[in-house]
């Protein structure tokens, strides 16, 4: 639900219930315009709160989300540190691999050549 859409609807509600309260009541012209202006002062003054919430909501969020994409950097630099480290601390073994698969291929080859000259 879009919130600008749910807080006008708090808000028209708000009013349609003071001014609904207000009129059933029964009470003198005067008493009424006195608790009709009571209704707006609260009223303003809930909505000043409802603004300053807001507000605040709207801040935390900023900050939660700047604070969100500082440690989302952090976290990517320390994946890439350890992948390079990772990559460093393998290359002896990569090389050692590299070298033995060479030593089987040969062997692999002079077993053809010693086949092929029996058969």
């Amino acid at each position: 639900m879009n919130k600008r859409t749910l807080t006008y609807g708090f808000l028209f509600g708000s009013i349609a219930g003071a001014i609904t309260a207000i009129l059933a009541a029964p009470t003198s012209g005067k008493e009424l315009r006195y608790q009709i202006k009571e209704a707006t002062d609260e009223f303003a003054e809930n909505l000043k709160d409802i603004r300053l919430n807001l507000t605040r909501l709207k801040n935390s969020f900023s900050k939660l989300t700047g604070e969100g994409k500082e440690i989302a950097i952090e976290i990517i630099h320390d994946i890439k540190t350890s992948i390079n480290e990772w990559q460093k601390d393998i290359e002896p073994a990569k090389q050692s691999l590299f070298n033995e698969l060479k030593e089987i291929q040969k062997t692999i080859e002079e077993l053809e050549l010693k086949t092929n000259k029996n058969a």
